[in-house]
């Protein structure tokens, strides 16, 4: 039997993830002989100094993973092993690790109906915590502005899908007391593996520097006279940033106005080809002076599906770029595991840890069934946009 062709006949439009100007940086990072950078030197000052621009904070510190930089945040503003940390479990599995490896742990909160974000009602209903640590979900910003109002404790924003990013005019990684974002990468600002840490908090950046970064560094910034010290040692968890790392991201970073307009007018195309067709789908917007990321473009179902992931199926035997949301991680074994958990984290046996109800988050719930993440090329494609639309409004139209 011969296979159906794609609805979609054209190839997903890139351009090589690296370029000229990432390798010309290598090579001339290569020319010094110098790999690695004890203090803040010239590689390592130029991505903070650049995330903090684009960030509009006082300050952004490299780490060597983004993971390691919610760490190092959640330390920072004083997660608690007795309170908790608040976070929606839509989300990528750092953040989750992230709390338990701070000395505290998760405490799962639904997301707004309609929506992949935490819902702001939920700083007020969950109970004694130490943190929220907020995903702004496949590069929407969340309610920051709300968020930041009501949130009794330090709030820090998980920006890793979001690079970029505004909410209400404002850059995303400056509205609570710390802002994440990782280089790994499938990230829109890459660096193989990395990731930057940005506040406005001079006492939050170096609490966040004691953690990984070399003793060389912090005698030569640390003020806190509780870490001045320990500046000889620090915590020692290196988690410096390689400095390969950092000239690279450099580069993607100076490059990523460019492709986010790319991906803008791309998304356009693809909206009015829905709203044409009347497709049983919508494209969340940012809000009024918001600014998406470009992680991954979620739309929202109109109608709910019951089995995702066979729909997930046909979009891709399509050749609709689709990929596939985060596992279901209130389900995972990892959470459900007592004595996995307690050797991780030792902590947690005289911690009010305790695993999530999977049924307890009905909106959450629906968004694992209605969001849809879509791929969306960072150079023009008209055509190949129109194309997707297109395949899109037939499946939906069609499926049954």
């Amino acid at each position: 039997m011969t296979a159906t062709a794609p609805l979609v006949k054209l190839p997903f439009p890139k351009q090589p993830k690296y370029g000229p100007a990432e390798r010309a940086a290598v090579l001339q990072l290569l020319d010094t002989g110098h790999l690695s950078e004890t203090t803040r030197g010239p590689a390592t000052a130029s991505i903070e100094d650049a995330f903090a621009a684009v960030a509009g904070t006082a300050f952004a510190l490299s780490f060597n993973s983004g993971t390691a930089s919610l760490k190092a945040a959640l330390h920072a503003v004083g997660a608690r092993p007795d309170a908790g940390v608040l976070m929606s479990p839509m989300t990528w599995i750092s953040p989750i690790t992230a709390a338990f490896q701070a000395g505290s742990f998760p405490v799962f909160a639904d997301v707004a109906a309609e929506s992949a974000n935490l819902d702001t009602c939920a700083l007020t209903e969950t109970g004694d915590v130490s943190a929220v640590l907020v995903t702004h979900a496949w590069g929407l910003p969340a309610a920051m502005d709300t968020l930041t109002a009501v949130a009794a404790v330090p709030v820090v924003e998980d920006c890793s899908h979001a690079h970029g990013a505004r909410h209400a005019g404002r850059p995303v990684g400056s509205w609570g007391t710390a802002g994440c974002f990782s280089l790994q990468e499938a990230k829109s600002v890459s660096g193989g593996e990395g990731g930057i840490l940005t506040t406005n908090d001079q006492a939050v950046y170096e609490r966040a520097m004691s953690l990984g970064h070399h003793p060389h560094r912090l005698q030569a910034e640390l003020t806190l006279p509780e870490l001045v010290a320990t500046a000889d040692t620090g915590a020692a968890h290196k988690y410096r940033m390689p400095a390969l790392s950092a000239v690279i991201a450099r580069q993607q970073l100076a490059s990523l106005p460019q492709r986010m307009a790319a991906s803008e007018s791309n998304l356009a195309i693809l909206r009015d080809v829905l709203h044409d067709r009347a497709a049983p789908i919508t494209v969340p917007d940012p809000g009024p002076g918001g600014v998406r990321g470009w992680y991954g473009t979620p739309l929202r179902l109109l109608q709910p599906d019951a089995d995702a992931e066979a729909l997930h199926e046909t979009f891709a035997a399509q050749g609709i770029p689709v990929r596939r949301i985060y596992p279901d991680w209130l389900t995972s074994p990892l959470l459900h595991t007592p004595a996995l958990l307690h050797r991780y984290w030792p902590h947690l046996q005289h911690s009010p840890w305790r695993p999530p109800d999977p049924g307890a988050f009905p909106h959450y719930r629906q968004a694992r069934r209605s969001t849809l993440i879509l791929k969306i090329p960072t150079v023009a494609a008209d055509d190949y946009m129109a194309q997707v639309g297109q395949a899109l409004a037939h499946v939906l139209t069609h499926h049954p």
